[in-house]
């Protein structure tokens, strides 16, 4: 990590591994583990830089949108819970390559990951690495002109309590008038199918949807202080074991399930 990035931390690691910092969070984010890493390390990763800089015609308007949004942009990101897909970061950094990003999660073993594989394969990107949880994000107001997302509150393991946990912290690490770009899941397309797979998974580690509908995403970004500039992109995203846990039981149980997810533009005020 560099000196840019370490000195908008307000509070110091648990512990250092080669320069990134951690905060011992990963009771709070997605469970994965080293048959994971492999398959990432194995080409995953390389595939999924890959599709996000080349994608099909399904997300090229989201992509493109994306693209134009930061085509301008010189002050580095923050890209929130990246997960295995590495969040938005290899769209944005695919046509801005000179953008400085801290792409955080987190599971440890994801940051462990992808360290390992921008050493080896990403050496030209100014990226720097963080574990802990968008729930309490260990950095100073206003750090960022910019935060990120790809499904990285809709992710969260607190239900809606969790998720605006995460939009009050994000609105707190935006500078006045700060944006926050983010693709994330309006539910499930069919709910019934959802429960089978839950049903199937022993032990569940965590419920996956709510018998009551709560807020939408809307209403939690106002209420967390956000203007909604733009929601009308949208696509239906299949799940699999390359998105968590649920995904990959899922896909072993031979069930389909997706979400539909929309591209939110929102300013801080």
């Amino acid at each position: 990590m560099n000196d840019l990035f370490s000195s908008l931390f307000s509070r110091p690691p648990v512990k250092i591994i080669r320069g990134d910092y951690y905060y011992d969070t990963d009771s709070d984010g997605d469970q994965f583990d080293e048959e994971d890493r492999d398959y990432w390390l194995g080409g995953r990763f390389r595939n999924t830089w890959h599709d996000k800089q080349h994608e099909g015609p399904v997300l090229k308007e989201i992509f493109d949108e994306v693209r134009r949004l930061f085509a301008d942009v010189s002050a580095p990101f923050l890209e929130i819970a990246c997960g295995p897909g590495m969040g938005l970061a290899p769209i944005i950094l695919g046509s801005n390559p000179k953008l400085g990003c801290l792409a955080t999660d987190a599971c440890s073993i994801v940051i462990k990951s992808w360290l390992e594989y921008i050493d080896a394969n990403l050496r030209g990107f100014n990226i720097g690495l963080s574990q802990f949880s968008v729930m309490d994000i260990p950095l100073v107001d206003g750090a960022f002109e910019n935060v990120t997302s790809y499904i990285g509150v809709s992710s969260t393991r607190a239900g809606k309590e969790g998720q605006l946990k995460a939009l009050k912290e994000i609105h707190r690490v935006l500078k006045d008038n700060g944006r926050f770009v983010a693709i994330e899941s309006d539910g499930w397309k069919d709910v019934e199918a959802v429960k089978k797979v839950y049903a199937s998974w022993d032990p569940p580690l965590w419920k996956p949807y709510d018998d009551e509908p709560g807020e939408t995403w809307k209403e939690m970004f106002i209420k967390c202080g956000f203007e909604i500039e733009s929601c009308d992109k949208s696509y239906y995203h299949k799940w699999d074991k390359s998105d968590n846990e649920f995904g990959r039981q899922a896909e072993s149980v031979g069930i389909e399930i997706g979400d539909i997810t929309t591209l939110y533009v929102l300013r801080k005020i």
